[in-house]
């Protein structure tokens, strides 16, 4: 199954990378499908990176994972598929998961889907949600996949989705969480504990006291700055006011209480607020960095990415460093994505003026503590702030994409950083966060405002994508440029 998948994503690379919706600086599947980040985590000076991939379908289908590794986040090695359903445990689908080192090793965890033959829903019977385990010395060579846990082994209330592991440890001891949606469609996160990595006990649950969504995705919990956080993408959530607007939500409790005694969440808040943020996943890095990557797509959603014509779709979101600012969780792209900005234009942009980037690729920061402004990018793009709420609409560019707000007392910089599909929109030095994709013809890449407002524009350079063949077909690397 390796050498097909990979022998087909060779096969179709060509076409998809004459899109010029190719990304520049952010990283995209080869061919094919993206979705969830996985296994982050950093070995010997190299990242690693690891996605849900499926090279055969730009829609979805069976998924393994790829992998994209780098040193300096400016050069990235696309390494062959080795990840693939090719065991009982996972036959259906080598799902998310996640990956810690410990001493030397680097030990991953992931969900192995499996669909039993029969008449089933597959959310209340007939679906294997298995935990399993490999290791890896450098994160290249994989050990032989292990089970650790079954369906058997979770608590007899959980619907057949029970998934996504993540691990943390503190005082020697190992915690696993795993995203889960009890019979009763209630969403909630279930605490697994463990001395040796190998045997899991249940320990706890983590869930509100009324209903919070049927279904909590993608569960992960660290510490930062005295405080312990536990990501989740609640699906089931009703939008109140402009709050959750999106299909399916992503965002953070705060964990209050210690892990061996009782537990009590926060309430929720939302980490981004764009059309196309999803999975988020951390990792800590040689620097003591808690660094976010996120899906840059949403799963079920009515709105379209015209890359599918291509035959690929999605792409993994900027690197963004996570820190607590009076009891807020900020983000923003890490130091090494900034020094991928060139040319530099500063001044005042006034009112009614037009500043023309000549590139889509740029990151722009304009400054003003005014009450109300009107921004318009590129083609149809526009941001307008007014009584305290930001709105972010998108026309045909949009593909779908319409409108989204932001309750916001006061804006006093906007950080935005364009790509050929893309907008990350950074609010506040990264009190706030707005991701989407955007489709325009990229010929009319300008800012323009409606008042006068300090401008910084840099234009973004493109990562380099060296590809490495599979073991036993040679050594050289096929160099390209992500953005064509």
């Amino acid at each position: 199954m390796k050498n097909f998948w990979n022998q087909y994503e060779r096969a179709q690379m060509h076409e998809a990378a004459s899109d010029p919706w190719r990304l520049s600086y952010h990283l995209m599947p080869p061919v094919g499908w993206l979705n969830d980040p996985n296994g982050l985590c950093e070995k010997d000076g190299i990242t690693h990176i690891f996605y849900q991939y499926s090279p055969l379908e730009p829609k979805g289908g069976q998924k393994g994972w790829g992998h994209y590794s780098t040193k300096d986040w400016k050069t990235f090695v696309s390494h062959p598929i080795d990840l693939v359903p090719d065991t009982a445990l996972d036959r259906d689908g080598v799902y998310s998961g996640s990956a810690m080192i410990k001493e030397d090793t680097i030990h991953f965890f992931y969900t192995g889907n499996i669909k039993f033959e029969g008449d089933h829903d597959y959310i209340y019977q007939g679906r294997g949600h298995y935990v399993n385990t490999f290791t890896s010395q450098d994160g290249i060579t994989f050990s032989e996949k292990r089970n650790v846990m079954k369906n058997e082994d979770y608590p007899q209330d959980m619907s057949c989705h029970v998934r996504d592991p993540k691990i943390y440890e503190e005082n020697g001891t190992y915690y696993m969480v795993l995203g889960a949606r009890t019979r009763e469609d209630r969403g909630l996160i279930l605490v697994y504990r463990s001395l040796n990595l190998n045997d899991w006990t249940f320990h706890a649950r983590l869930e509100k006291d009324e209903p919070f969504g049927y279904m909590w995705e993608c569960p992960d919990l660290f510490e930062l700055d005295g405080k312990k956080v536990l990501l989740t993408c609640p699906q089931g959530v009703e939008q109140e006011g402009y709050r959750y607007e999106n299909l399916y939500q992503n965002g953070y409790f705060l964990v209050q209480g210690e892990l061996e005694d009782q537990m009590t969440l926060s309430e929720f808040t939302e980490l981004d607020h764009g059309f196309d943020f999803y999975a988020p996943q951390t990792y800590q890095d040689a620097k003591g960095r808690r660094i976010l990557i996120g899906w840059m797509g949403l799963p079920d959603v009515d709105y379209t990415n015209p890359t599918v014509e291509k035959g690929w779709q999605h792409a993994l979101t900027l690197p963004r460093k996570l820190w607590f600012e009076q009891d807020r969780l900020y983000q923003f792209p890490i130091e090494e994505i900034l020094s991928l900005e060139q040319d530099l234009y500063m001044g005042e942009l006034k009112a009614n003026e037009l500043y023309d980037v000549k590139t889509p690729c740029f990151h722009a920061t304009l400054s003003n503590d005014a009450d109300s402004f009107c921004i318009d990018l590129r083609e149809d793009a526009c941001l307008q702030y007014q009584d305290g709420l930001l709105t972010f609409s998108l026309e045909d560019s949009g593909y779908g994409r319409d409108q989204r707000h932001i309750e916001i007392k006061q804006i006093h910089t906007i950080d935005l950083f364009s790509d050929t599909s893309s907008l990350e929109i950074f609010i506040n030095n990264g009190e706030y966060a707005l991701t989407t994709r955007i489709y325009d013809s990229m010929k009319m890449n300008s800012i323009a405002i409606d008042r006068s407002m300090e401008l910084q524009v840099r234009t973004m350079d493109h990562y380099t994508i060296e590809r490495e063949e599979e073991k036993g077909e040679g050594n050289e690397n096929e160099r390209c440029n992500s953005a064509r």
